[in-house]
Order: structure tokens, then sequence, then C-alpha cells
């Protein structure tokens, strides 16, 4: 005889995980009022720079990373190339006020690259599109 219901599955979705990475405690606080706002099932952390960004990085997968460009310590450029590196399946998002004066963009390892001061949908947009990049990716074989 057949269940009347089919079985409940015990398997559960995680909430998408977001790293924060700026020296600029205002920003941090900035996208994190926008990110609890409109994305309230994001499970956020934030890093005050590179060496701290790589740290959590190592102690926790993320679906997304947004980092500053310019920042003491490596900046943007050691969060990304650690992450290109160790991390591939992770959507890379660059948020800074230096997009005029700093030509390494043209080959940043970013799926998007923002400046700063960015609109709340900017932000927003960049994240999603950066994700939605990352998930249509094919996975790659390990080397």
């Amino acid at each position: 005889m057949l269940p009347s219901e089919p079985p409940v599955s015990r398997v559960s979705l995680r909430r998408p995980r977001i790293l924060l990475v700026d020296d600029d405690p205002s920003v941090i606080r900035g996208l994190w009022r926008v990110l609890r706002q409109h994305r309230p099932e994001f499970q956020i952390n934030t890093a005050s720079g590179a060496a701290q960004a790589i740290e959590a990085l190592s102690e926790l997968g993320y679906d997304l990373v947004l980092t500053d460009w310019r920042m003491p310590g490596g900046g943007g450029r050691a969060v990304l190339e650690a992450l290109v590196a160790l991390y591939p399946e992770t959507a890379r998002v660059v948020h800074t006020s230096h997009l005029d004066s700093d030509e390494t963009f043209q080959c940043c390892p970013a799926h998007v690259v923002i400046a700063k001061p960015a609109t709340e949908s900017e932000i927003l947009t960049a994240i999603d599109y950066a994700l939605r990049r990352v998930a249509s990716e094919p996975v790659r074989a390990a080397s």
C-alpha cells in the first residue's frame, strides 16, 4: 500500500553566505543595512581588511564576497586572488571609489565591479547578477 502523502525531505537549504570586506566601518554598516532590509535571508559576515577576509574564507564557505579594492594590507586584489585560487565557485564583487584611476580592472577577476558610492539598487543588482553568473558557470574539476 502506498503512503497517502509523499515523504518529507530532511534536506534543508542553507541561507546564502555573504562576506563584506571594507576598512571603513561606515561602509560596512551601510552595506549591512541594505542587505538586512532587502535580502534578510542572507547570512552576512564582515571583515575589515584582506588578511581578516582570507582568514574568514578559510573558516567558512561563502557564496559571495563583496570587497573594497584599496585597503591596507593587500586590499581587494589579495582577496580576489585567494578566491580565484582556493574558492573559484564564490561570486566576487568589487565595490570601490577608485574606478577611474585604476587600469587594473581590465584584468580584475571580479564578476562585477561597482563604483562607490553605489545606490541600494546598484548594490542589490550587482550581488544578484554575480550570484546568478556563478550559478550558471560550469563546475570545474580540481586540477
